[in-house]
């Protein structure tokens, strides 16, 4: 009887600390949220390799310095469905067909550059089975010439994350193929990568992180090897990126406890992010953001240059967007802006972490350049015989001109993007397009250094007005040398005595003589 006691009591001992299995069920589900904060203080003084057979890991010294909260959501509702099924061809079985291919979506991260185009709201599309997570997609916005639109990049060879169940002493390999070609969104990119990943369960015992003691995990080390090609603009750039992170799974949680990633760098493994699971801290938020493209350029065509921003904060629950030029905030993570003038625009990013009491606020003010490379908010102003033209044409544009002898002064009813003086003098041209406002240079006016607008009696026209032909009655200037009409707005319509063929209105006729020049006014009837 003591024997079978003791047989008892040795095989309850061995279940105590036997391994753990983690199935797909223990994954994460559609609506799951984790908390999860990142260390860098721990990167040094911990040692992250040491692996064994019941083994204690102990990293209780982590210190959190930010915290996300990871989000899984239902692909039908991650914004990309309506395209992937597009692209695929599948208009009548598009429900069938995208629910057959993923069950589970995250966020990948906030954004990033390619070849200084940018990608925004990048999502990784799953499918969780009994044996495998696969991710099989990826969407993301690309905002190219003021648009942004979504686009899909399918993996050719999914990217295997895990087979299940996940038991000690497991490893196994898996190949992975994802190719992006850009250039039909107008951006001269394709990206390509192809790669393996690497799972080997190399530990189980115990893990203590800050949040606090997991009796039962199982630990393992995964290797990617990625060789991805960037080809921009027909030259393609290679190179070879090696990954090794090491995680911690406890069945009780739907995503690993514990996550250290880093690089293998000349032969040596160099952490670089710490991650684990938490409970929400109060800590200072951090306000950080990008934007591209770096010089955005107005657009005469649509009116505005749009930039877009990528939101690199942490630590903060509520954010608001000042873009500079008066329009309204934005509460948007990674908002896209049209601005519609050209300058430096001050943008601000304000975060708050309203879970600290009282709440801690946080900004950042960066410079955002509008560039005009094409001119389009030209104040250039162009003489012509009988009148002065604002060079700038874009859409919605005002025109007043002003006095410049007169301190500037608007002239009254002067509001046309031609003004015909009738005095010579200093005019300038005050001009507001989107609600930004310039002003020209001082221009002289003189009727082509006239010094009479009409000499009275020297030269003599008629009929004034005329249904077209014009007979000079009389002449004490000369022999005519050259005849130019112009129509109110400064363009010459013709070189002959003759406005047969012209619109009604008034205009004027510049007679050159050997002695000297004279305009003439007339009317078209």
């Amino acid at each position: 009887m003591k024997k079978i006691i003791f047989l008892l009591l040795c095989l309850k001992s061995v279940i105590g600390i036997a391994q753990t299995t983690y199935l797909s069920s223990d994954f994460a589900a559609i609506n799951e949220q984790f908390i999860v904060s990142h260390s860098t203080t721990g990167l040094v003084g911990n040692d992250f390799v040491q692996t064994g057979t019941n083994f204690n890991w102990n990293y209780s010294t982590l210190i959190p310095s930010t915290q996300e909260t990871l989000l899984y959501q239902n692909p039908n509702n991650a914004g990309y469905k309506t395209v992937w099924c597009f692209f695929n061809g599948y208009i009548l079985n598009c429900n069938t067909q995208f629910n057959n291919n993923f069950n589970l979506a995250t966020k990948l991260t906030n954004g990033l550059q390619i070849q200084g185009y940018g990608l925004t709201n990048l999502i990784d599309h799953l499918k969780l089975s009994t044996t495998l997570l696969e991710n099989k997609m990826l969407g993301a916005s690309i905002t190219v010439g003021g648009t942004t639109v979504p686009i899909v990049a399918s993996y050719q060879t999914p990217d295997i994350i895990y087979q299940f169940p996940i038991v000690y002493n497991t490893s196994y390999t898996n190949s992975n193929a994802l190719s992006v070609d850009l250039t039909s969104f107008g951006a001269p990119i394709q990206y390509a990568s192809t790669g393996q990943r690497t799972n080997l369960v190399e530990g189980w015992g115990s893990l203590t992180t800050p949040f606090g003691t997991f009796p039962n995990v199982l630990k393992m080390k995964t290797t990617v090897v990625n060789n991805i090609t960037v080809t921009a603009n027909g030259t393609p750039t290679q190179n070879t990126v090696t990954t090794v992170s090491y995680k911690w799974f406890d069945p009780a949680y739907g995503i690993p406890v514990l996550q250290v990633d880093g690089n293998i760098v000349a032969s040596q493994w160099i952490p670089n992010e710490i991650t684990y699971f938490d409970i929400q801290r109060c800590l200072a938020p951090n306000a950080a953001f990008g934007f591209f493209p770096i010089a955005a350029d107005f657009n005469p065509t649509t009116n505005n240059a749009s930039v877009s921003f990528i939101n690199g904060s942490s630590n903060y629950d509520t954010l608001s967007w000042n873009f500079g030029d008066g329009s309204a905030n934005s509460t948007a993570v990674n908002p896209t802006h049209n601005y519609t003038c050209p300058g430096v625009k001050q943008v601000t990013l304000t975060i708050t972490n309203a879970f600290c009491n009282p709440d801690q606020v946080d900004t950042i003010t960066l410079p955002v350049t509008i560039t005009d490379t094409q001119n389009a908010f030209t104040t250039a102003v162009t003489i012509n015989p009988t009148s002065l033209t604002a060079v700038r044409n874009l859409a919605g544009t005002t025109y007043q001109w002003l006095d410049c002898n007169n301190n500037n002064s608007p002239i009254s009813n002067q509001t046309a993007q031609t003004f015909s003086p009738t005095v010579s003098g200093n005019y300038a041209v005050q001009l507001t397009t989107n609600g930004c406002q310039s002003v020209s240079n001082c221009v002289a006016f003189d009727f082509l250094n006239t010094p009479n607008f009409e000499l009275s009696d020297a030269i003599e026209l008629y009929p004034n007005p005329t249904t077209g032909s014009i007979t000079i009655s009389r002449n004490e200037l000369g022999e005519i040398k050259n005849i130019a009409i112009y129509n109110s707005l400064g363009a010459m319509v013709t070189d002959k005595l003759d406005l047969s063929g012209q619109a009604s209105g008034l205009y004027f006729i510049k007679l050159t003589t050997d002695k000297g020049s004279v305009i003439k006014k007339i009317i078209k009837q």
